[in-house]
């Protein structure tokens, strides 16, 4: 995340650069007699549809000073403000506004929700981190032939969030009960997401224990993530400091 400070015409302008850019993209033209709040609106939509497939240097650089100062502008949650027990902390918020090692996402499907009108914790991230996130978790379903692991962690950049890295864990699609077969793959997952943890040597993670895929029951999934992340962290002595994050 870049540290920047932006005047307000100055943030108009490089929405404005942004629009002209996708808009002229897509062969379109600007509606008329758009407000400040419409123009922004509008590039959310046209980025989240321009999230994959070629990025120009020019449009990023000015997306990452747009999204920087955005974010910055918000209330970030610093580590060192949190109270810590055994380790641990409970905080209610917004998985995005913490600044961490790596937040931590729970996931049907790799590259998020595709419907733009869908408020969720995946297009979220996807619209304040920045277009390169979805480039590269694309670029990781490309290079492992568009198979998806349900016991591999994946790891991107966290670009323009506060947070360093994020980290998704894919769930299988839940079409009946929650057997066996999710509860493993998920603590094989949550394994690897420990000793991954341990070799980037991360001081600090942010878990999502809130808007986990459809059917998943939210009580069972949060008491499993609290203490295998609890345990792990304890018999792979990572010292990590994890903030799980509650609505």
């Amino acid at each position: 995340m870049i540290n920047i400070t932006l005047q307000e015409n100055e943030k108009e302008n490089l929405i404005d650069d942004l629009l002209n850019i996708l808009v002229k993209e897509n062969e379109q033209k600007l509606p008329p007699n758009l407000t400040k709040a419409d123009k922004r609106w509008l590039l959310s939509n046209l980025m989240f549809a321009r999230s994959i497939g070629y990025l120009d240097e020019t449009f990023l650089n000015k997306q990452d000073k747009l999204l920087s100062y955005e974010n910055l502008s918000s209330k970030i949650k610093r580590v060192c403000d949190i109270r810590f027990k055994n380790r641990t902390a409970f905080i209610s918020g917004e998985i995005w506004e913490f600044e961490v090692d790596a937040l931590v996402v729970f996931t049907n499907n790799l590259l998020g929700v595709l419907d733009r009108f869908v408020k969720c914790v995946d297009n979220t991230l996807s619209l304040r981190a920045g277009l390169q996130l979805n480039r590269d978790l694309a670029k990781i379903m490309t290079e492992d032939n568009g198979l998806i692991s349900f016991t591999k962690p994946y790891l991107v950049k966290g670009y323009n969030l506060p947070a360093k890295n994020v980290v998704k864990i894919v769930l299988p699609v839940l079409h009946s009960s929650f057997s066996e077969y999710e509860k493993d793959k998920l603590k094989t997952n949550l394994n690897n997401l420990l000793l991954l943890a341990k070799k980037e040597n991360w001081k600090s993670l942010a878990v999502n224990l809130c808007d986990f895929p459809l059917n998943y029951p939210t009580d069972v999934l949060n008491t499993i993530v609290v203490n295998e992340c609890k345990n792990l962290n304890k018999r792979y002595k990572t010292k990590l400091n994890i903030v799980f994050v509650e609505k």
